[in-house]
């Protein structure tokens, strides 16, 4: 119906749509039907009127057969594959839509409350998958030596954690409990990052580097990145207590 009522509002800006008098007393989505000239739902799937409705059920399940047969193997089963169909995401995934002057989200972070301990945090995180503001490293939210971001990835991301470090102006990625750094997506005139807010100049969102970051997200890239910081690096861990 939300979808129905999205046309028929856009159909009033156009000379479509139908002409008939319809009942306040039928159902919304009957109305929506006539209006937009559409037949009924149940007809829409009947083969009898709707002919090339069976022939697109059938190559459904011939696609199901197929991706069946190539990931039954053993070797694919142990590789992680299930026989669960992959369904693509409705929308384009995007991150949390970050304010373009990076004093917006100092401030915002200045009056946000945590979720778990129901206090302005003294070192911030973002979540850049649902946009809370996480404590990092504080005594305050720790479990068993666990820290706040590492808790709020296992219900937010599952495996995965994206966060903006606001007095850092940085990124940590976590993964399980590996995890890097990384300079946030903000840049003052001359392009340069300001790791730490130590020159103090007014920094803007650089839109391609979110991008780049949210199609490592899209991808599931974040282990084979975080790895390979490791591997260029001494880490001494510690990726837990964040």
């Amino acid at each position: 119906a939300p979808w129905l009522q999205a046309e028929r509002h856009q159909a009033l800006g156009s000379s479509g749509g139908s002409t008939q008098v319809m009942s306040p007393d039928e159902p919304e989505v009957e109305r929506l039907l006539k209006f937009l000239n559409l037949p009924k739902l149940h007809q829409i799937f009947d083969p009898e009127t709707q002919t090339g409705t069976l022939a697109l059920a059938e190559g459904w399940l011939r696609d199901l057969r197929q991706f069946r047969r190539r990931h039954a193997s053993p070797m694919s089963l142990g590789a992680g594959f299930t026989m669960a169909v992959p369904v693509c995401m409705p929308t384009p995934y995007s991150l949390v839509e970050l304010p373009e002057g990076f004093e917006v989200l100092f401030e915002r972070s200045a009056k946000a409350f945590c979720p778990r301990c129901n206090s302005v945090p003294s070192d911030p995180a973002l979540c850049l998958l649902c946009g809370n503001f996480v404590c990092v490293q504080g005594f305050c939210c720790q479990e068993d030596g666990i820290g706040e971001c590492n808790m709020h990835m296992k219900t937010c991301g599952g495996t995965i954690g994206v966060y903006l470090l606001v007095k850092k102006c940085g990124l940590v990625l976590l993964h399980h409990d590996n995890g890097c750094f990384m300079s946030a997506p903000y840049l003052d005139q001359h392009g340069e990052v300001d790791l730490g807010l130590k020159r103090g100049r007014p920094l803007y969102l650089n839109h391609g580097r979110y991008e780049e970051m949210r199609r490592l997200v899209l991808t599931q890239k974040i282990p084979v990145f975080i790895a390979r910081k490791i591997d260029q690096s001494f880490d001494i861990g510690g990726w837990v207590s964040l």
